[in-house]
């Protein structure tokens, strides 16, 4: 009877033992897969998440790490006139940047981590902005089909802009579903990439006033 008992007390041992070291390990996988991700999570974000050099507050357009050279250049070029004494030709020079920066960032797919990093955003008509990176990363758009490269390591052949030509302006008269303006413009640009990959070259954009700002309403 006492071996019994006995018996009883080492396999009732025995069963919280291994109750202990499966919840044990089970805890440990936990914590070890817990950790796994947040350390995937921290280096995602460490490489992914992209700072902001500059700030014109005022118009709010920003400057990035990821931006181009060449869109760095133009950026420097609009905050010198923004920032400048107003001449004559300010408005048109200023409606001429806008519309380079746009070009130079939406189209240069190289600089962009996924197909959500739609460049030329901030230049955009803002009520339209959701929308406008909808229509350019859904299956119809030139976003789509971007590959992920968080990591640096893309191989994908993508366009990088070198240069946007105005090729000529014009005020005009516009009415469309967000905005009206009497005194418009009408740019058509040709953009010069680093290698021809079979990219839109020639685009013509509508700029129309908002507050003190000119923001991009169409893209034909």
């Amino acid at each position: 009877m006492k071996d019994k008992k006995e018996k009883k007390k080492i396999r009732g041992n025995t069963i919280g033992i291994i109750v202990c070291i499966v919840t044990l390990v089970v805890l440990l996988t936990v914590l070890a897969v817990m950790a796994v991700n947040l350390l995937k999570s921290m280096r995602s974000e460490e490489q992914g998440g992209v700072q902001i050099l500059e700030e014109l507050k005022d118009y709010g357009y920003q400057l990035t790490e990821n931006n181009t050279e060449y869109f760095k250049e133009l950026y420097y070029q609009l905050k010198n006139l923004l920032n400048g004494d107003k001449s004559d030709t300010f408005e048109e020079d200023y409606a001429k940047l806008v519309a380079q920066l746009f070009i130079a960032d939406f189209y240069d797919l190289n600089s962009k981590l996924d197909k959500t990093d739609v460049g030329g955003v901030q230049f955009v008509w803002e009520d339209s902005r959701e929308v406008f990176k909808n229509f350019a990363s859904d299956p119809n758009g030139i976003y789509y089909y971007i590959e992920n490269n968080i990591d640096g390591e893309r191989t994908q052949a993508l366009p990088s802009v070198s240069e946007v030509v105005i090729d000529s302006i014009e005020k005009e008269a516009y009415e469309g579903k967000v905005t009206k303006d009497e005194d418009a413009y009408k740019i058509q640009v040709t953009i010069v990439y680093e290698e021809k990959l079979g990219y839109d070259e020639k685009r013509t954009l509508i700029l129309a006033h908002h507050g003190s700002k000119l923001e991009v309403v169409e893209l034909n």
